[in-house]
Parts: C-alpha cells; structure tokens; sequence
C-alpha cells in the first residue's frame, strides 16, 4: 500500500492498455478531520468504515516496539476509527492494545474472536480475552474462521449457546461469525444462528466466482446484518496495486459497512484515512474494470488464504 505502489502501470502487457483504471492521487497526510462512519447493520452501532486490523500485521513490528503502536492507536482514535478488531488467537495482540483501550474505551467499538467450537471452550476464550483486555464487556464476539467442512451442529450446540449466555449477561453486545473458505458454509450458518455481523472477504477479485458478492452479500442485507470486509489488501503485496484502492472497492458494495486494514505504519494507515474520509464510492464500471485488471495482474498467483496451512490473521 506504499504511495510507490500505483494501482495501474503504464502498460502490463500488449492488449491491456484499455483496462486502465485511473485511480486517486497519492494520499497526503490526514488533515484531522474523521473518517466516515456508517450504521453496522442491525447492531445500530455507528463505526468507522475503515477498521483497524490487529493481527500479525500490526503484532509483528510492536511485540518490540509498543510504544510506536500505541502512537498509532492514538492516531487511529484521534481521526475517528472506532472498529478495533482483534482476536484470542492473534498472538499478543489483545496485551498489546490494552493500555490504550482501557484509556479510550468510550470510543471504541470492541471487537475479538474465539475459534472454540464447544460450550466450555468458547467460555474460556472470552474469559481470557476480558482479563487480557482489561474490559468488562465486548461489543462484538465473533465465532472464528469458520471453515468449508466445519460440523455446524457443534457450533450451535456449543459456541452459539456460550454467546447466549453471554448476551443475557450483557458481557457481549453482538455476535458474529468470520471465515474466508466460501460463501456457501457462510451462508448455512447464518440461516442455522441469524448472526447479527459477517466478517469476510470481498477483494477485488471476486473469490469463489463472485458468491461472497452475488449471494451471501443480499442474504446478509435481507437479515439486515453488519458486513465487515476483511484481506482486502492481501494480495496487494503480490501486484503492482495500491492498496487503499482495494479496499474502496470492497467499500462500495451495496451492503458492506466498513474494512479492517492491517495496521502496520502510520503512512499506511494516512494513506487509507485519507481514502475513508469523505469516501467517494466506486461505481460500478469502475468496479468491474479494477475486477478485470485485478484479475490479469495476480493472474497465476495463489490466494494465501486459499492455501494448506495458512492462519487467520496472518496479514488482514
């Protein structure tokens, strides 16, 4: 997502020079005004459309190095992004931003996973989740990368009866489900515990031939449920593309509420505030020509999530 990188180059091959998308200028430094917010869905929650992601991408350089991390969480709060997403299994993440959490939690709409499957499992999780927080209460708690062969019975007979309880208890305010392995076990377990968020994948590229968009996408708007895009930017590292262009794309789906982006340096993340602050939308020719450039560009190189062994929260 360096301003090096442009979303297009003067020419990829012969045959492509009608494909040119042009994008934005070069992202300056925020001017201190706030990124957008849009309503999650259902939850009414007002959060920022660009979310901060706090896996590796941000762990990695700040395990070492917490104060330029919380420089950068202070930063993030200060132009109005709200959506802080973590997770029980992103390494020291949740010690990590804890000190600022617990300094601005009024401003923050929490958000962690556990990807326990049964009752006593996903309890642990967010138990240990709280007393790694220092919070008393969660905003959203999300049932982990849910997988292609996943036993759904387990999940609704574990995990889901956990965030019951834990809703009752007003411990949790909303519950969520995430996963990157095809919209269609997405789909069946959103019909099976009527999630009130989704957090996936909506790059550019149009995974699993488009069903993230073309169907899980209006299941997701007819439950009136919030849609967090998520690896927008991945792929990004493996192609001459600009990274916040990625990321607007998944914003200008009909549906999607905001995107976590890694959040590793502070140019990244200016560079993204300025994409999310007075957001001007793709329409949808501009979509379909980042799709069709997008496509050519990464062509025969493999999606990461799609590959044996990769971790969730590896890079966002």
């Amino acid at each position: 997502m360096s301003n090096r990188r442009t979303f297009i180059k003067t020419a990829i091959a012969a045959g492509t020079a009608g494909l040119a998308y042009q994008a934005p200028a070069s992202a300056n430094t925020p001017s201190g005004k706030s990124v957008d917010r849009r309503t999650l869905g259902r939850t009414g929650a007002n959060v920022s459309i660009l979310g901060l992601g706090l896996g590796s991408a941000f762990t990695q350089p700040h395990t070492d190095d917490r104060e330029t991390g919380h420089k950068l969480l202070h930063r993030a709060l200060d132009h109005g992004i709200n959506y802080w997403d973590t997770s029980r299994g992103y390494g020291k993440s949740e010690e990590i931003i804890s000190p600022v959490l617990t300094k601005r939690r009024d401003e923050i709409f929490l958000v962690t996973k556990s990807d326990g499957r049964t009752y006593d499992a996903f309890m642990k999780d967010f138990e240990t989740s709280l007393n790694t927080l220092g919070v008393d209460h969660v905003d959203l708690m999300h049932v982990w990368n849910v997988g292609a062969n996943e036993d759904l019975d387990v999940i609704e007979k574990g995990a889901y009866k956990a965030i019951q309880k834990l809703k009752d208890e007003k411990a949790i305010s909303h519950f969520g489900i995430t996963g990157h392995s095809g919209a269609a076990i997405l789909m069946d377990l959103i019909t099976r515990i009527d999630p009130d968020a989704i957090l996936t994948v909506f790059p550019c590229t149009r995974d699993d031939e488009g069903r993230y968009e073309d169907e899980l996408l209006p299941l997701a708007r007819d439950r009136k449920m919030g849609v967090i895009g998520m690896k927008t930017v991945r792929r990004a590292r493996n192609a001459d593309l600009r990274g916040s262009d990625l990321v607007r794309y998944a914003l200008s789906l009909d549906g999607v509420n905001s995107t976590i982006v890694g959040l590793d340096t502070q140019a990244h993340l200016d560079e993204n505030i300025q994409m999310a602050t007075n957001f001007k939308p793709m329409n949808s020719e501009e979509r379909a020509e980042l799709h069709s450039y997008s496509v050519r560009a990464l062509a025969g190189i493999p999606t990461p999530w799609e590959q044996p062994g990769y971790r969730d929260g590896a890079l966002v």
